[in-house]
């Protein structure tokens, strides 16, 4: 008797598990409802991207509709300008300061709303709500917080520390942007967290209560490992998040004061819109794109899993 090949008959398997899906029709019928979504990625995401792509290697402003192609020139002025160098740097500065403060703070609100205490809904409604409120009223608002005398100062005055021009000093500028970032983001990703946390099944802290583990015992080896791919999703999604964030710092100081706040989004912003350069403005909106995209691969790397 001739027995085939294992790699042989696990082609056979699938080639046959391929034929009866495509049989009955579920295959076609799948593809129909996933269509729409397709459609709207491609039209609203893809072709935006190939086209900025495109724009990249040209010298397109609103004014010269026939651009020519310029190659890389975009690519390589842009790494030689030091108003571009400085945005990435800011940006670095802004990203970093606002993630690490969101991953921890997030998970520790998390922690507190997991709590079986009375009327935790009502508290779950209130901690959210910060992050409903209109991407462009957060900055308005913390205009008047970073006034002079706003609520912000008096609330350091009130405890002995003189207050701080927000808005109009270049070393307070950006940790002005983060306090107000995670104000708004930190209540979101708690409630990812949250849905993290009551995943986890009860059945496995009550085996460690049992074997005497401490509460900090079971949040180290229990909390921790099945809270990795939450946590994946929280700082991938708050490092993009924060990456493109344009509002912000628009609306707050334009980039501002001497181009301390200047990220790379009001950076694309300014080329394209203010000095007209859609060609340049594009280049560096795809090395935005290579940085976001590069950063993603990097964390789904680190947390890799081997389960």
């Amino acid at each position: 008797m001739i027995v085939a090949p294992a790699d042989t008959r696990s082609r056979r398997r699938v080639s046959r598990l391929v034929r009866t899906w495509r049989g009955s029709g579920q295959g076609y019928w799948g593809f129909l409802f996933v269509l729409p979504i397709l459609i709207l990625f491609v039209v609203f995401k893809f072709q935006p991207i190939a086209r900025a792509a495109y724009l990249s290697l040209t010298d397109a402003n609103p004014f010269n509709p026939e651009h020519a192609l310029v190659g890389a020139a975009n690519y390589a002025q842009l790494l030689g300008d030091p108003r571009f160098i400085n945005s990435v740097a800011v940006t670095a500065y802004y990203v970093t300061g606002s993630v690490i403060p969101v991953v921890v703070l997030s998970l520790a609100l998390a922690l507190m709303l997991n709590e079986a205490i009375r009327g935790i809904r009502i508290y779950r409604v209130l901690t959210f709500l910060p992050a409903i409120i209109p991407i462009i009223v957060v900055p308005i608002l913390w205009q008047f917080l970073y006034h002079r005398y706003g609520l912000v100062n008096t609330g350091l005055e009130a405890i002995g520390l003189e207050g701080v021009r927000w808005l109009f000093d270049k070393a307070a500028v950006i940790p002005a942007f983060i306090l107000a970032t995670d104000w708004r983001i930190v209540p979101l990703f708690a409630i990812i967290y949250l849905a993290g946390l009551q995943s986890i099944p009860e059945d496995l802290y009550d085996a460690s209560k049992v074997d005497g583990a401490s509460m900090v015992q079971r949040f180290r080896w229990i909390t921790l490992p099945l809270l990795r791919p939450t946590m994946l999703v929280v700082i991938v999604i708050s490092t993009l998040f924060c990456a493109r964030s344009f509002v912000i710092a628009f609306v707050l100081t334009g980039g501002g004061p001497d181009n301390a706040s200047q990220t790379l989004s009001v950076f694309i912003y300014q080329a394209a819109f203010q000095f007209f350069r859609v060609g340049y403005a594009s280049a560096a909106s795809m090395l935005l794109l290579v940085g976001m995209v590069t950063v993603t691969l990097l964390f789904l790397r680190i947390f890799r899993s081997d389960d």
